[in-house]
């Protein structure tokens, strides 16, 4: 009796081991076509929207603007774009955000969580925790400056837009709703 419960056993921990290997393999499988996601393909996270570009959908932003639960979003780099540069999405294209320009006050934006070169895939976060910027200063909200860059220092005139909040060095929150226009006089 003793020696068939000790085999029954056994087989338990063998099935519950062929069991774990399976997900292993499952688990890094996905991590593999995470990892080789190409910026110029349709990225596999499930939070990522591919949406493709035209010139003639002229409703794409306010395809963009009704998705709230998404956090990242692939779309057409307009320019040479940088990690970690505030982006705005202009009819389906992906342009640095220039807070001396009115026309980009109502458009939605982003952060670049890759880099791009112009006519290139670029993936832009929406929502969420981005890591990977260096030398940021902890527990600060950052703005978005000219060229695209972001600072913690609200400017002082033009359009205000809040980028998001540093939680540490190298990684920030998003948080865009800060969002006006101060008088240049």
């Amino acid at each position: 009796m003793r020696k068939k419960m000790i085999y029954v056993l056994l087989m338990v921990l063998l099935i519950l081991t062929a069991i774990a290997l399976a997900f292993k393999k499952v688990f890094e499988r996905l991590d593999e076509k995470v990892e080789s996601t190409d910026t110029n393909t349709a990225p596999a996270q499930a939070s990522i929207l591919y949406v493709p570009t035209s010139s003639n959908d002229s409703s794409l932003q306010a395809k963009i603007s009704e998705l709230e639960n998404l956090t990242e979003i692939a779309l057409m780099a307009g320019e040479n774009i940088g990690f970690g540069k505030v982006v705005a999405i202009q009819n389906g294209t992906v342009y640095l955000f220039d807070p001396t320009d009115e026309d980009m006050y109502n458009l939605a934006i982003g952060i670049a969580k890759t880099s791009a070169v112009s006519g290139n895939l670029i993936r832009v976060a929406l929502a969420g925790k981005i890591s990977g910027f260096t030398g940021l200063t902890a527990n600060k909200m950052y703005f978005a400056t000219l060229n695209g860059e972001i600072t913690p220092v609200q400017p002082e005139k033009g359009m205000i837009r809040s980028v998001g909040f540093s939680v540490s060095t190298t990684e920030l929150i998003t948080d865009f709703s800060q969002k006006y226009l101060y008088d240049s006089i």
